[in-house]
């Protein structure tokens, strides 16, 4: 596999229902596997994960157009919510402890509850992996090309490698200039999701 993607949760705030397909997946659609791995027992009011069983078997409006993630990311997220009533999906948030992993494909639906027990964490990570030998898919539109160094034989993607200047640069962008950097961020992806 090569690791495309990964992201460190302490906090435990909601993510909506949605497909990894929709922002990143492999070329081949749906060949991304993801994992989330507790590391901590996740209490149950803790924002526990969700995957909705089947849900990979359903196509999903492509992200672009009326769908696009720039301008219309709100009636991405409705269109889920809307097939996860259609298809009678089941949510299943299962108890996980310190160590257990949770597998699924880049076209399931899944997110995190919302928390109703903020004095607990949710130390956790997630991992998104394609095969090696495929390329990186961006918005269902864009390949990407990857900034890859190997770890004990495994290939890892490492977008913002803060030993690069040009990251660090980007980074800095970012963070003084939110507002008009999310303003060019999202015309950009605009264009690439036509």
């Amino acid at each position: 596999p090569k690791l495309v993607q990964s992201m460190y949760f302490e906090g435990n705030s909601a993510t909506w229902a949605h497909q990894d397909t929709y922002y990143l997946d492999s070329e081949s659609l749906g060949a991304m596997a993801a994992g989330w791995i507790a590391l901590e027992d996740i209490a149950p009011g803790a924002g526990r994960f969700y995957i909705y069983p089947g849900s990979h078997r359903i196509d999903v409006g492509k992200n672009g157009g009326d769908f696009d993630i720039a301008f219309n990311h709100e009636r991405y997220k409705q269109l889920i919510i809307d097939l996860i009533a259609q298809f009678k999906l089941e949510c299943r948030a299962p108890a996980l402890a310190k160590g257990d992993v949770l597998m699924w494909n880049a076209r399931t639906i899944h997110g995190s509850l919302m928390t109703n027990q903020p004095d607990h964490s949710r130390s956790s990570l997630t991992v998104h992996f394609i095969p090696e030998h495929h390329r990186f898919l961006q918005f269902q539109s864009r390949i990407r090309r990857l900034s890859v160094d190997h770890y004990k034989g495994l290939a890892v993607h490492r977008p913002k490698n803060q030993d690069r200047w040009q990251n660090r640069a980007m980074l800095k962008i970012e963070t003084t200039f939110p507002g008009p950097y999310r303003f060019l961020r999202d015309r950009a992806v605009k264009l690439l999701t036509r």
